[in-house]
């Protein structure tokens, strides 16, 4: 599924991709599609039936029936002034995390509380701005950007109560984040974060906000222009999957393997130019 990157006008969804068959090519009419947020599955949902759909210029996210394709809701922002540029979610409390797109050179406003249940805008989310990332376990939001040096670290209690940890300065700009299960504490992960402009991986233990730095990964990809424009992240970084151990993060002109259970390069790969997919 995903963005006509032409003409900016459809959603094309490609359905049964994982069969290996003849791929069945759908154009649905979403005018001036931007992006698109699908929930992730993990290991307590396995199932997702709604999406949402949202565009530059639209102070709404609409919301979609991943099955029939269907609009079912649009959900207007305008009062709050809200262009949406990210969304996260939560099955703790039902909370959909909406990143309101910045105005520049006015401050970045802070992500709206979206209900889930009864698709209501339930207010701010207190101060905090940024690109929303939630645990795979939903207990933790971790919200970072490029244009920020602020890192904020959220808990979501099992009834659904939000509680800030702490917020991080961070020496820049954060470009990606990542999580990993701890390997050493049940129910405890890590977050690893590239920054925007210096090589070096930012490490963060969510439950007790210790932090560290993984140095000696040489220069990040160059600044997106105009034919990177819909490349995501400056610099990505990517886990293994649920069980796995490894991270993956790009520099200039090559990617790196990382080995999280050791904090350490496990190898680097040469030869790849601008990794940012």
């Amino acid at each position: 599924m995903g963005p006509h990157k032409d003409l900016l006008s459809v959603l094309q969804v490609i359905t049964e991709a994982s069969t290996g068959q003849g791929q069945h090519l759908i154009r649905t009419p979403f005018a001036g599609v931007d992006d698109f947020f699908i929930p992730p599955t993990n290991l307590i949902i396995n199932h997702i039936r709604f999406g949402f759909i949202f565009n530059k210029s639209d102070p709404a996210v609409h919301k979609v029936d991943l099955e029939t394709l269907m609009l079912l809701k649009t959900i207007g922002l305008q009062s709050h002034g809200c262009l949406p540029q990210a969304m996260a979610h939560t099955h703790l409390g039902g909370y959909f995390f909406i990143q309101c797109r910045q105005h520049s050179p006015s401050p970045a406003a802070p992500q709206l509380l979206l209900d889930s249940v009864t698709d209501a805008v339930v207010g701010p989310n207190g101060h905090v701005t940024g690109t929303p990332h939630t645990s795979p376990d939903g207990r933790f939001l971790v919200s970072a950007a490029s244009s920020s040096p602020q890192l904020h670290v959220q808990e979501i209690t099992l009834r659904g109560e939000i509680q800030t940890l702490y917020d991080l300065k961070v020496s820049q700009g954060v470009s990606d984040v990542a999580f990993q299960p701890s390997f050493t504490q049940g129910d405890q992960y890590y977050v690893y974060a590239t920054l925007e402009t210096e090589p070096d991986l930012l490490f963060l233990e969510l439950s007790t906000g210790k932090t560290g730095v993984l140095k000696g990964l040489k220069e990040p990809p160059a600044p997106a222009g105009p034919a990177r424009a819909w490349a995501g992240p400056r610099r990505i970084v990517r886990d293994s999957g649920l069980f796995g151990q490894y991270l993956l993060t790009p520099a200039r002109e090559s990617l790196f393997l990382i080995n999280a259970r050791q904090n350490a390069p496990r190898c680097e790969v040469a030869g790849v130019k601008g990794g940012g997919a």
